[in-house]
C-alpha cells in the first residue's frame, strides 16, 4: 500500500474516531433528559385544560345562541334552561370531548414538549442527577411540590385571573370535579419536610434543580399553556360551526302550540 494512500486511511480514520464522542455524548444526554422527562405527570394539566376547553366552546355556543335569539326576537324567555338551548349544548359535548381527547389525552404533547425545554436547559449529567433524585423517596415527594405548586397553580391562575376557568359554571360540574380530584390527590394542604433528605435540599438550593425548575416554571408552563389554548380554539371553532337554526326552529313550533 502507497505512503499516500496509507496517509489518506490514517486521516479518515481519525476522522471518524473524533465523530464517534459526540454521537456518544448526544445519545447519553437524549437518554438521560428522557428518563427525566418521563418522571412527570400529566394529570393536572389535562384535567385543568378538560375544564378550560369545555367552558372556551360552551361559552362560544352560549354568545352564539343568545344573540341569535335576539334577532329572532324570542325575548327573555329564550335562555340557558330553555329544552331547545339545552339541546343544542348537548349536541356539541361529544365534540368537546373529542377534542379534548385528541388534543389533551391521547399522544405525549407534554412529555415532548418538556423534553425540549430540558434538552435545552441541562447538560446529560445535569439531567441524569435530577432523574436520578427524582427517584428517591424526597426526590418524588419534591416533584408532586414542583408539578402542584410551580406548574399546577400557576396555570390555574392563568386561566382563573382571566375568567377562562370558572369552577361554578354549568355544564361544566363533571370535568370541575376531575380536577378537584386529581388536585386533592397531590395532597396540596400537607406540609411536607424536605429538611431529612439532603438530595432535596440541594435540589430547592443549587443548580442543576434550580435551573430545571426555573426552565419549568417559565419554557414549561409555556408548553401548556400553548397546548390548552390551541384545544380551546378548537372548541370554539365547533361552537361556531353549529346550525342554530333547527333549534331556533323547534323552539318556535313548541311555543307556538303551547299558545
Amino acid at each position: 500500500m502507497g505512503s499516500k494512500r496509507v496517509g489518506v486511511l490514517i486521516a479518515l480514520l481519525g476522522g471518524l474516531a473524533g465523530t464517534a464522542a459526540p454521537l456518544a455524548a448526544d445519545e447519553m444526554k437524549d437518554q438521560a433528559v428522557a428518563r427525566l422527562v418521563s418522571t412527570h405527570e400529566a394529570d393536572i394539566p389535562i384535567a385543568i385544560g378538560r375544564v378550560v376547553v369545555k367552558q372556551a366552546g360552551l361559552r362560544a355556543l352560549r354568545e352564539r345562541l343568545a344573540e341569535e335569539g335576539r334577532r329572532a326576537g324570542l325575548g327573555k324567555a329564550w335562555n340557558e334552561a330553555t329544552p331547545e338551548w339545552l339541546a343544542a349544548e348537548a349536541q356539541l359535548n361529544p365534540a368537546f370531548e373529542q377534542v379534548v381527547a385528541r388534543a389533551l389525552e391521547q399522544g405525549h404533547w407534554l412529555q415532548e414538549g418538556w423534553t425540549r425545554v430540558a434538552g435545552a436547559a441541562l447538560s446529560a449529567e445535569e439531567a441524569d442527577e435530577i432523574a436520578a433524585h427524582f427517584d428517591t423517596e424526597g426526590g418524588r415527594e419534591q416533584r408532586v411540590v414542583v408539578e402542584l405548586v410551580i406548574v399546577g397553580e400557576t396555570v390555574m391562575a392563568n386561566y382563573t385571573f382571566t375568567n377562562r376557568l370558572d369552577y361554578r359554571m354549568k355544564g361544566t360540574e363533571r370535568e370541575v370535579a376531575q380536577l378537584q380530584e386529581v388536585w386533592w390527590a397531590r395532597e396540596p394542604m400537607r406540609v411536607r419536610d424536605f429538611s431529612k433528605y439532603p438530595g432535596a435540599l440541594r435540589f430547592a438550593g443549587e443548580n442543576p434543580g434550580i435551573k430545571y425548575t426555573r426552565a419549568l416554571a417559565i419554557q414549561g408552563i409555556g408548553v401548556i399553556l400553548d397546548r390548552i389554548d390551541r384545544a380551546a380554539d378548537q372548541a370554539v371553532a365547533q361552537a361556531r360551526s353549529l346550525d342554530l337554526a333547527p333549534f331556533i326552529e323547534d323552539y318556535r313550533r313548541r311555543i307556538s302550540k303551547a299558545g
